[in-house]
């Protein structure tokens, strides 16, 4: 009888466990990944796991590093800016590319952990931003800052071209014109302006006097604040002026309260640019006026918009599947409109463009931290300026 040769660990197991973290961590969301589930996906058992690290935290913190040490290889390479985004846009179009684990996890970290990794990833982003004063010598710091987040946030749109199923080529080509266009913008902030990062002071504005509705109003900020998992159906009504039991009344689950935010969101989007549509025959105008809706809507509920990206993966998902057709149905007309707009564009490249012009859109308004006139020309610029498209 023949033995059977050991199994032999894999040397890079550590790193398959990371990626497959990141990846659960991304779909499903830090409190909705059970370690088992992590060691199953890479073929081992939980206790396997513990021997690489102590817990879930550990494994969000090491997702997040893997997301860094990414960054670091896309941006740390040549100092010419158009080179530098060619190469940028070819690893982060690559498998284990930049996704939400940053944004959304760091809300679950250790204050000291989270503001080390926070420190790394600035430090990241340096090289990007040498290259894009180097590309404009008269740019000042503030719009410096301003334009290196919005270069960043378009190359870390990948899966807005992976949803397009372009090839990577394609994709390539795509995003690295929409980043140079966003650069080529040279100034976003009027002068004098606070620099990018001054957050907006809280609380501002009138409480709604209906209860249902502060209680939407306290969900979208808190949500927005804390994250999905940390705020609790008390915590809501604690902000919105209300006892417990009132608003179970209005929302049986908190999952049903967030449902109703996206749902909102869209319903709202779609509205408007239903107006639009009746309004003009002219495709370009059309887009315009479309793009200003999204941005109006972004400065005025930005936080509830940014559910769509971030918290969505939190609600069942039967109640998911009609909202992320809403979603598509939206960005469906913007397709429609960005053909007519641009020939040359297949529908498969104008859908990537929409998708990643709408999540650049959402992402830079905390970017932003203007007067909201000068918020809203700012994301229309750089709206524009991914898209592809020119303002008559």
């Amino acid at each position: 009888m023949t033995d059977l040769a050991p199994q032999r660990r894999p040397r890079d197991r550590k790193q398959q466990i990371v990626a497959a973290a990141a990846r659960q961590f991304e779909r499903a969301g830090f409190h909705d990944v059970a370690v088992a589930d992590i060691a199953a996906e890479v073929g081992v058992t939980a206790s396997a796991l513990y021997r690489h690290f102590r817990g879930k935290s550990g494994l969000l913190a090491a997702a997040v590093e893997q997301e860094i040490d990414l960054l670091e290889q896309a941006y740390g390479g040549a100092a010419d800016l158009p080179l530098l985004l060619d190469h940028a846009a070819t690893l982060l179009l690559g498998p284990g590319r930049p996704g939400s684990v940053w944004q959304r996890g760091q809300f679950f970290l250790e204050p000291d952990r989270a503001a080390e990794l926070e420190a790394r990833y600035l430090a990241a982003l340096q090289p990007l931003r040498r290259a894009v004063v180097a590309a404009a010598p008269a740019t000042g710091d503030a719009d410096a800052d301003a334009l290196t987040w919005a270069v960043h946030t378009v190359l870390t749109t990948g899966r807005a071209f992976e949803r397009a199923r372009l090839d990577r080529d394609r994709a390539r080509t795509l995003m690295v014109g929409a980043a140079t266009a966003v650069a080529d913008l040279g100034t976003l902030l009027p002068a004098g302006v606070v620099p990018p990062g001054t957050a907006a002071a809280p609380g501002r504005g009138l409480r709604p006097a209906s209860r249902r509705e502060a209680a939407l109003s306290a969900a979208v900020r808190l949500f927005a604040e804390r994250g999905f998992h940390a705020v609790g159906m008390d915590d809501i009504g604690a902000a919105a002026g209300i006892s417990g039991p009132t608003l179970y009344h209005h929302f049986p689950s908190k999952s049903a309260l967030l449902a109703h935010v996206l749902t909102r969101c869209l319903d709202a989007l779609q509205f408007d640019l239903s107006g639009v549509l009746s309004a003009t025959d002219d495709p370009v105008e059309a887009l315009e006026q479309a793009l200003a809706s999204l941005v109006r809507i972004n400065a005025a509920q930005g936080d509830a918009l940014a559910a769509l990206f971030t918290e969505i993966v939190h609600v069942p998902e039967d109640e998911r599947a009609p909202i992320r057709r809403m979603q598509q149905d939206y960005v469906d007309e913007w397709v429609v409109l960005l053909v007519a707009c641009r020939p040359e564009l297949t529908r498969a490249d104008a859908h990537a463009l929409v998708r990643s012009s709408q999540t650049v859109v959402n992402a830079m308004r905390l970017r932003l931290p203007l007067a909201e006139a000068d918020q809203r020309d700012a994301l229309l610029r750089i709206g524009r300026a991914v898209l592809g498209t020119r303002r008559r």
